[in-house]
């Protein structure tokens, strides 16, 4: 069995591959790994842009998904203050994550206050992709029954009044996408002013779009709006441990004084790079918002 110690060094810096047998030790010795990982965050939190430089560095991101799956309510705090740095700190820290499970890892390790999360959405210093994710964690918290749907809307309501800055930005549009994700037709006319006001991007989200979710009869119930379960599964089929794929296959023997075959793709080294936002335009061409077009599913 894998000691503490062996487990983090085993987690801390990306090889290329998924570090399977550490992650599983890790969950099958939550109580005694669990200490460790929170420290782990405390220390990103208290310093992010130093963490932010080391491009290798995965300790941190391992620690959110696992702290998510045990409920540890005492990374919370950590948390919301490790994304809370300035504009592409958080990117740089946390990669594909801050649009791919932050709102889930949120509402996962919520400890039942909505100040800190409700600050984060707030935060015009913060990245606007995560205070989009902070807002859909609003969502995951009333799907898995830790808020109720008045109280969302309630917060909701509080966004269009006041409590956001009046100017466009893609928090004004991840809003009015969780209005109809929710849904909350009781907050149209608040949507609807919005548009009149210019805060929506309508090529992000139309608004004939919104309306028309908005108005279903049931609410759509996605994968995004579920707690973390399993940080394995979650982490496990990553691109950027799966560099093979990269590859092609079958190809005969190279020689080394052989030039790469043209078909030939490197395998790339793990990148923190930001993905396409749910919301965003789709990088097809067809006009219409990522979560609505390829990314639709």
């Amino acid at each position: 069995m894998m000691t503490n110690p062996e487990i983090l060094k085993e987690l801390e810096s990306y090889t290329g591959r998924f570090p399977m047998q550490a992650m599983q030790t890790a969950i099958e010795q939550r109580e005694a790994i669990t200490p460790e990982l929170l420290r782990v965050l405390e220390a990103v939190a208290e310093n992010p842009l130093a963490f932010a430089k080391r491009q290798d560095y995965m300790l941190h991101l391992f620690a959110l998904f696992l702290l998510a799956q045990f409920r540890e309510k005492r990374a919370y705090a950590p948390i919301v203050k490790m994304f809370s740095g300035p504009d592409e700190t958080s990117y740089n820290l946390a990669g594909d994550t801050v649009t791919d499970g932050l709102n889930r890892i949120l509402a996962s390790v919520y400890d039942g206050d909505p100040a800190l999360l409700q600050k984060l959405v707030e935060n015009e210093d913060a990245n606007e992709f995560v205070r989009d994710a902070a807002i859909n964690a609003f969502l995951v918290l009333e799907h898995s029954g830790q808020m109720t749907r008045d109280e969302v809307v309630r917060y909701f309501r509080s966004w269009f009044h006041g409590k956001l800055q009046r100017q466009h930005s893609y928090v004004w549009d991840g809003l009015v996408c969780a209005v109809a994700d929710l849904p909350a037709p009781e907050l149209l006319e608040e949507v609807r002013q919005a548009y009149i006001d210019g805060l929506v991007d309508s090529s992000v989200a139309d608004l004939e779009g919104i309306e028309r979710d908005m108005l279903a009869p049931e609410s759509r119930r996605r994968e995004r709006h579920c707690l973390i379960t399993d940080a394995i599964n979650e982490m496990e089929s990553w691109s950027s441990f799966h560099p093979e794929d990269s590859q092609p296959k079958n190809l005969p023997e190279a020689r080394p004084s052989d030039p790469a075959p043209a078909s030939y793709v490197a395998p790339q080294p793990f990148i923190r790079q930001p993905k396409i936002g749910r919301n965003d335009p789709c990088p097809c061409g067809s006009g219409k918002k990522y979560k609505k077009c390829c990314g639709k599913g």
